[in-house]
């Protein structure tokens, strides 16, 4: 299970602070949109497909949507998401970028405001679509919002993050593993709450029974090898942070004693402080075609 970014929560939620998360992980992380983008584009160019109208499905902050901007400048690209903060920091980083005459918003909550957007020649869906009850249902939405023949592009979790080297000493061996564990655990309670929550399937085979034929499917990774500047410990920090909110019933006290010492900042043996913190995340790309039916 790999804490991010998405979901919504109450009046009270902190999402100024979420966007900022969300921002500096996908710019610490931005090697991924770089090189899945560069991956849609190749397999569009290959397939003769003239992406003129792209849409971003649950876009966060817009590091993607500028991405896909960039990589596809002579196309429109949507952000569609369901929080007006996120939504204007696309705003702000379009203009700031100049992209802003090429980048649109669009407020609106997922799935059930699909059918509610245009068609498009390309989708871009990144770690939003487990946050859907019914997965196999929301693709076959994205289906229908595509071109004849138009392209989607899933990113979805790869490895679980890791911010240390391994053989690090934590204590009792195998703390990452637990961890990881508890995490998983979380995310199906998290899936099994949401509406209409139904049993996924794998995504080759969902992709395939909702009229998609597979082009890509593989794992991209970005390595950031220690001394990880400023910025870099932020994210790994906050992300410990986030997965021991999530894990905080479910994992064992000495495991949850790890996170706090990792996110102490007064502690050497913390993440801001330590020399050997590093970062090693990876997101799987699936990229598929919509087929006749």
């Amino acid at each position: 299970m790999e804490p991010h970014a998405h979901g919504r929560s109450g009046d009270e939620f902190d999402w100024a602070g979420m966007v900022a998360y969300a921002e500096l992980e996908a710019e610490l992380l931005a090697a991924f949109l770089a090189e899945a983008a560069s991956e849609l584009a190749v397999v569009s160019e290959r397939d003769g497909i003239d992406v003129r109208r792209i849409l971003d499905i649950g876009s966060g902050p817009g590091v993607g949507t500028c991405a896909l901007a960039t990589q596809f400048p002579s196309a429109t690209v949507m952000a569609a998401d369901g929080s007006p903060e996120m939504l204007a920091n696309v705003v702000a980083r379009a203009e700031r970028l100049g992209l802003g005459a090429r980048v649109t918003t669009r407020l609106v909550e997922l799935p059930d405001g699909l059918d509610d957007l245009d068609r498009a020649d390309a989708i871009w869906a990144s770690m939003v679509l487990h946050h859907v009850g019914d997965e196999a249902a929301a693709l076959r939405g994205l289906r229908r919002r595509l071109e004849p023949g138009g392209l989607v592009a899933l990113a979805e979790f790869g490895d679980p993050t890791r911010f240390l080297p391994a053989g690090a000493d934590l204590g009792r061996p195998g703390v990452w593993e637990r961890l990881d564990a508890a995490g998983a655990d979380w995310l199906a309670g998290m899936r099994a709450a949401l509406p209409g929550a139904t049993v996924s399937g794998d995504y080759p085979t969902m992709l395939a029974e909702a009229g998609f034929s597979l082009l890509t499917d593989r794992v991209m990774t970005v390595h950031l090898d220690a001394p990880l500047d400023d910025r870099a410990r932020r994210l790994a920090r906050a992300h410990l942070q986030m997965l021991r909110q999530h894990v905080g019933t479910r994992a064992e006290p000495d495991d949850l004693a790890v996170i706090d010492r990792l996110t102490d900042d007064d502690n050497p043996a913390g993440v801001m402080q330590r020399p050997d913190a590093l970062l090693r995340a990876s997101r799987r790309l699936l990229v598929a075609r919509a087929v006749a039916p």
